[in-house]
């Protein structure tokens, strides 16, 4: 591993994109105005997104995962490539106020790519907790597969799904806090270790 790990930076933003969905989806669920929303969470998720795509460039570029072990650059590299495709163009249709119906059928089969890496990160041992790596995996394709009958139900309909949404963000937010922050740490103690 080189002395800089891109990893925990791309956690830290999908840590800030699930809070912030969280935010969003409770503030729709509750009767927000969603182009007054889109307004304000569009720029917010499209910069989350941009600087994503730092983080691809920087897994795939840097080897950082090092080898013998490239499959975690494909593993998380694919993953950050699809989470910083989904917020780019998630801020651009909020913020201009489109809808997602357009969105949501690209995002529901990115979803399961997701799916297949956290089935990887679980068969497969990956990470030191592939349990909670699983998860986030998990969690974040299942949002992303929610956006298909959310951008397609009634008024009535999205509520139930903006709040569903809101809890598998949470834990998804909560997957990607926990292991980008003991990774954060980990990671410096076994290179001080060395």
């Amino acid at each position: 591993m080189g002395s800089y790990n891109p990893l925990v930076f791309v956690l830290g933003l999908v840590t800030a994109a699930g809070v912030s969905g969280v935010a969003y989806l409770l503030a729709l669920a509750r009767g927000a105005e969603e182009r007054a929303l889109g307004q304000r969470y569009g720029p917010l998720f499209f910069a989350l997104g941009v600087f994503a795509l730092g983080g691809v460039a920087q897994l795939y570029w840097t080897q950082w995962a090092g080898r013998p072990m490239p499959q975690y650059t494909e593993l998380f590299g694919v993953a950050t490539g699809l989470f910083a495709f989904m917020m780019v163009m998630a801020g651009f249709y909020l913020y201009r106020g489109l809808g997602l119906e357009a969105l949501a059928w690209p995002a529901a089969f990115l979803g399961l790519f997701l799916l297949q890496g956290a089935r990887a990160a679980w068969d497969f041992g990956l990470t030191r907790n592939p349990a909670l790596t699983a998860l986030m995996w998990a969690t974040a394709g299942l949002a992303s597969l929610g956006i298909l009958p959310f951008a397609f139900s009634r008024p009535e309909g999205r509520r139930v799904w903006a709040y569903l949404g809101a809890l598998v963000l949470a834990l998804m937010a909560l997957a990607a806090f926990l292991t980008g922050f003991l990774a954060y740490y980990g990671h410096i103690a076994e290179a001080v270790r060395r």
